[in-house]
């Protein structure tokens, strides 16, 4: 999917730079790569084609017709392969318990995902008297500084192809399900809107305009900081 966008960059907090490419990971044997994820970034590539490309502007409403699983796999490898080059060692031993899942599927994993859609905004230049649109064209990963209620015992992870902003709940040993509430909880009151949560009964969702939000200075500095992890 990265060969859709004309440049890619990859943020590296031990270098505190940017750099063109994607952070890939050499140690990954020949079948998976080729066969069992390759199928992964066809999908996320399909994914772009029928929604991701589409850049929205304010006012519009989302609507995103997926398959779960798959998006969910594409998502955490994606996620897996970033965090392997740049996070911590315990944000990436909570990737590591989904490797099988990555690779073959078949079972529900305890992991939330959720999706924020932000669409374009409107930049007014005064002294111009001319008006543009603030358009979210980007493929970022990074991890989200979230530091609310069971932030110790989770972690977020985000991953924004243009308009679309997905996020990934993951903790880092099996929690039962009253933390879990607790941290739906504190989410929901974080300063940073997660968005709605994507069910896997569910095939497709759409996501009215007042669930959505636009691309903003707040929301810039959030996603500043997420590099500065």
């Amino acid at each position: 999917m990265i060969e859709k966008y004309e440049s890619l960059l990859t943020y590296s907090k031990r270098e505190s730079k940017f750099y063109k490419g994607d952070p890939t990971i050499k140690d990954v044997c020949a079948h998976c790569n080729n066969v069992l994820l390759s199928k992964l970034d066809s999908y996320l590539a399909s994914l772009y084609d029928a929604h991701f490309h589409q850049i929205l502007l304010p006012g519009e409403q989302a609507s995103i017709s997926y398959d779960h699983e798959l998006l969910l796999r594409a998502l955490l490898k994606v996620s897996f392969n970033s965090a392997r080059a740049d996070a911590s060692e315990k944000v990436v031993k909570a990737h590591k318990g989904l490797i099988n899942f990555m690779l073959h599927g078949g079972y529900r994993p305890p992991v939330e995902l959720r999706l924020q859609i932000v669409t374009a905004s409107r930049a007014i230049n005064l002294n111009e008297g001319t008006e543009k649109f603030l358009e979210p064209r980007h493929l970022r990963c990074a991890e989200i500084p979230y530091d609310g209620p069971m932030s110790h015992r989770f972690v977020v992870r985000m991953i924004a192809i243009n308009c679309y902003w997905f996020f990934l709940v993951l903790p880092y040993k099996n929690e039962p399900p009253h933390k879990w509430r607790d941290l739906v909880c504190g989410l929901t009151a974080w300063r940073m809107n997660l968005g709605v949560k994507l069910l896997p009964s569910v095939s497709t969702m759409i996501i009215p305009v007042n669930k959505t939000t636009y691309l903003q200075p707040t929301l810039l500095g959030n996603l500043v900081h997420a590099f500065h992890v």
